[in-house]
């Protein structure tokens, strides 16, 4: 059984070091787009990633390309690391603009019955 399915869910351990590295590599080389990052029990099970690419004059004279992996981890790792763990069922949106991560958006799924009582009273 692999190391992270034996924690607790929502622990920083729990996540697979792929979620870890892909979250790394896209804050160091993506200028502008976003990540949705889907949680259901507690665990990552899908990423998808947007990239955004405006061509101006100026962005013609450099090279949007970057095909080297980090080798730091970027500071804003742990701050998106702590907003998955309090996630048990839903996304963490990471938006990016100008190669600095703009907003983060929670969304989160709870299930009426969390709120109104196991015995469904209310709706």
């Amino acid at each position: 059984m692999p190391k992270y399915l034996k924690k607790e869910p929502n622990s920083t351990e729990s996540q697979p070091i792929q979620v870890l590295e892909i979250i790394n590599y896209f804050l160091h080389t993506a200028y502008s787009g976003f990540l949705i990052v889907s949680v259901q029990d507690g665990y990552v099970v899908k990423m998808e990633k947007t990239e955004r690419f405006t061509i101006t004059a100026k962005s013609r004279q450099g090279s949007y390309v970057k095909i080297e992996k980090p080798k730091d981890k970027h500071p804003l790792c742990v701050r998106i690391l702590t907003e998955l763990q309090d996630i048990r069922y839903g996304q963490l949106i990471i938006r990016l603009d100008n190669g600095q991560v703009d907003h983060l958006e929670k969304t989160e799924k709870r299930r009426i019955h969390e709120f109104e009582g196991i015995d469904g009273a209310g709706i």
